[in-house]
């Protein structure tokens, strides 16, 4: 899976980052911290400081970042854990 394109929203906190592959199962889920049997990507993503929460469906996820975090310093990592 990769990252098609990185688009920001109404929400500072929040960046949709549309994906090369729509999810499979047709349903939306919104994660809050790392967990067993959740997507790899989606675990890799908690493991970046700053990530709050990821909203997942279709072809794209929002990712919320915590207020001090600086979206300089999370998307180059966000894009690294698409390449990993």
């Amino acid at each position: 899976m990769e990252i098609v394109a990185i688009s920001e929203t109404p929400n500072h906190n929040t960046m949709k980052i549309s994906l090369s592959e729509p999810r499979q199962d047709n349903s939306s889920t919104t994660y809050t911290s790392a967990k067993e049997g959740q997507p790899d990507f989606i675990n890799r993503l908690f493991e970046i400081d700053g990530v709050k929460s990821i909203f997942y469906v279709m072809d794209f996820i929002s990712v919320d970042k915590e207020d001090d975090a600086n979206w300089d310093d999370l998307l180059p990592q966000i894009q690294d854990a698409f390449n990993e």
